[in-house]
């Protein structure tokens, strides 16, 4: 049985091969409202993404890369994660407080 939808490369493909940027990631979820009800997958699934790091980059937008590098050194995301908050916290960017604060939780640091 085939595929009722044509499956184009995920975002997460397309990213790691650097075709497009994060600043595509909206695009992409844009697409995958207008699907419609043949769309079967979650949106994480549609993204190229497992849930954990679905969630991840709803914490921290900027968290891509991260993401990237987990994958790339088959790292468990949340060990990779522990610097990259280090470094938002040593920023103290105010843009990044919510963040901090989300990834804090997630990690079980809620300082």
């Amino acid at each position: 049985m085939s595929d009722p939808l044509p499956r184009t490369p995920t975002f997460m493909t397309c990213y790691e091969q650097g075709t497009i940027s994060a600043d595509a990631l909206d695009d992409f979820i844009d697409a995958w409202h207008d699907t419609g009800p043949e769309e079967e997958r979650s949106l994480a699934e549609y993204l190229g993404m497992t849930d954990e790091e679905y969630a991840v980059i709803t914490m921290a937008h900027h968290s891509l890369p991260v993401i990237v590098a987990a994958r790339a050194q088959r790292k468990p995301l949340k060990e990779m994660l522990v610097p990259y908050l280090a470094e938002l916290r040593a920023a103290a960017n105010p843009r990044d407080r919510s963040a901090i604060y989300s990834l804090g939780h997630y990690l079980n640091d809620p300082t």
